[in-house]
């Protein structure tokens, strides 16, 4: 052990017994942080340095599906039936023709 450590605990304890009664209660630490927030800068940085928390299962099923509808041709959601009728002897058949939606 060299002459450094020794000055370094030396200041350590010193320190230590100086502060060991001192207490940071809630009433001074919002003290300070309302004096540290007053200007426009700094209020800026409080609401920047709010921790914003997103689940990883919505958020991902949410980009899923946001990225589905937006990829998705635009009338694959839509049925359109097209409907034929034919008179045979006073009744009506009808007949529905289905389309298929391709990509062009």
């Amino acid at each position: 052990m060299n002459r450094n450590d020794s000055i370094k605990d030396d200041i350590k304890k010193i320190y230590d017994e100086e502060t060991n009664e001192m207490e940071f209660t809630s009433q001074m630490m919002e003290s300070v942080l309302n004096k540290t927030t007053r200007s426009k800068a700094g209020k800026i940085r409080k609401i920047l340095n709010y921790e914003l928390q997103i689940p990883l299962v919505p958020a991902a099923v949410g980009i899923a599906a946001l990225l589905a509808i937006t990829i998705l041709p635009g009338g694959i959601l839509e049925k359109q039936y097209n409907f034929t009728t034919i008179d045979i002897a006073g009744s009506q058949v009808m007949i529905q023709e289905d389309r298929e939606v391709t990509k062009r």
